[in-house]
C-alpha cells in the first residue's frame, strides 16, 4: 500500500545524511579524499580540517552532519557521508561530486537524502543529488556572525556571473563604467564633462528607444569592413568629420556660455554645421557604394543637395543670432537659395 503524502518515512527506509565540500577544502587542507563515509571517518575528517584551518566553515557542516545523523539513527536506518569536489569550482568539481555520489549510493542505497550545507555555494549541487535520490530535508549551518555577509557575497557573485554571460548586461554593468574610468584617466577632472555627455546620450537612446538604429549602424560598419572596404573607408572619414565638427562647435561655444544659451547653441552650429554636412554626405556616398541594389546616382546627388540647402539656411540663421547687428538680407538670400536647391534636387530625383 503506498505511503500517504505528508507522513514520515518508515524505519526500513534508508536516509543518507550528506555534506558536500564543493571546493575540496578537505583535500587541499587536510589531505582527505572523498567520499568519506561512516560516523567515525566523518568526525576524523572534520577534526583534521578544523585543526588545519580553524576558520574553515566546511568543518561546521561536517560536524552538523554528524549531529543530524545521531538524531536520525534512533528512528531510521541512516548513514552519514561527506563528498569532496575540486578547487576549480564549476563543471570539473560538480563532475567529481557526481562520480563520488554514484560510488556512495552503490554502498548505501539511500531512499532519501538529508542535505547539510554551510552556504549558498554548496547548494548549487542540489540538482545533482536530486537527479539520483530525493532530498528529504536541507539543513543549513553558517557561523552566525558571517551569515549575512556570506549571503551578500554570493548574491554579488551570482550577479557578476550572470552579467558576464549576458552580453547586454555586460555592456551596461562593465562596459559603461570602463569607458567612464578610461575617460577620467585620460582627461582628469575635465573628463567629467565628456562622461556626463556620454551618460546623457545613453539616456536619450534608452528613453526614446533608439537602440535598433545604433545596432543597425554597428551592423553596417561590420558588413562594410568585410565586404565593402571602400564604403568602410568613407564611413571612417564621415565619423572623423563628425568628431571634428563636434570639436569645432565646443571650442566656439565656450566664449558665449556667459552670454546665453541661444547664443552658445548658435555658435556651436555656426562653426560645425558644414562639417556635419560633409560628414553626412561622405557617409551617404559610402552607404550607396557597392550595394547590389544601387540607388540611382541622381537620387544620391539629390539627397546631398537637399542636405546642403538645409545647412546653408541653418548656418545663416546661426550667424544672425551671434551677430544681431548684421543685416537680415543674407538670411533671406539663404532661404531663397535653399528653395532653389531643393527644387533642383526634386527635379534631379524625378528625372532619375
Amino acid at each position: 500500500m503506498p505511503r500517504k503524502s505528508g507522513t514520515k518515512p518508515e524505519k526500513k527506509e534508508k536516509i543518507l545524511v550528506l555534506s558536500v565540500d564543493r571546493d575540496n577544502d578537505l583535500g587541499e587542507k587536510a589531505g582527505i579524499s572523498g567520499p568519506v563515509m561512516g560516523r567515525a571517518e566523518v568526525i576524523n575528517a572534520g577534526t583534521r580540517l578544523a585543526v588545519a584551518d580553524p576558520e574553515e566553515s566546511d568543518a561546521n557542516a561536517v560536524f552538523q552532519a554528524v549531529k543530524v545523523y545521531d538524531e536520525l539513527k534512533r528512528q531510521y536506518s541512516a548513514e552519514v557521508s561527506v563528498l569532496t569536489g575540486d578547487k576549480n569550482v564549476g563543471v570539473h568539481s560538480d563532475k567529481e561530486i557526481s562520480r563520488q555520489l554514484e560510488m556512495l549510493l552503490k554502498k548505501f542505497r539511500a531512499d532519501y537524502v538529508v542535505f547539510v550545507t554551510d552556504g549558498t555555494e554548496d547548494e548549487h549541487i542540489m540538482p545533482i543529488i536530486q537527479s539520483r535520490v530525493p532530498i528529504l530535508s536541507v539543513k543549513r549551518v553558517i557561523v552566525r556572525q558571517a551569515e549575512e555577509l556570506e549571503s551578500t557575497y554570493f548574491k554579488i557573485k551570482d550577479f557578476i556571473e550572470e552579467s558576464l554571460e549576458n552580453p547586454k548586461f555586460a555592456r551596461l554593468v562593465f562596459g559603461l563604467p570602463a569607458i567612464i574610468l578610461i575617460l577620467y584617466a585620460l582627461f582628469g577632472a575635465e573628463g567629467w564633462r565628456i562622461i556626463l555627455g556620454i551618460f546623457g546620450i545613453y539616456l536619450v537612446i534608452k528613453g526614446f528607444k533608439l537602440e535598433h538604429y545604433f545596432e543597425g549602424v554597428a551592423e553596417e560598419l561590420g558588413t562594410s569592413l568585410t565586404r565593402r572596404r571602400f564604403a568602410f573607408f568613407l564611413y571612417i572619414v564621415g565619423i572623423a568629420l563628425g568628431i571634428l565638427a563636434t570639436y569645432r562647435g565646443f571650442i566656439s561655444l565656450e566664449p558665449f556660455l556667459s552670454i546665453g544659451i541661444f547664443e552658445s547653441a548658435a555658435a556651436f552650429v555656426f562653426s560645425s554645421i558644414y562639417f556635419y554636412f560633409l560628414a553626412g554626405a561622405v557617409a551617404w556616398i559610402g552607404r550607396n557604394v557597392g550595394l547590389k541594389k544601387k540607388r540611382r546616382i541622381r537620387n544620391v546627388i539629390a539627397v546631398i543637395i537637399f542636405g546642403f540647402a538645409i545647412s546653408l539656411v541653418v548656418y545663416n540663421a546661426a550667424e544672425l543670432i551671434i551677430n544681431p547687428d548684421l543685416s537680415i538680407f543674407n538670411f533671406i538670400i539663404s532661404i531663397i537659395l535653399g528653395f532653389i536647391l531643393i527644387f533642383i534636387a526634386l527635379m534631379i530625383e524625378l528625372k532619375g
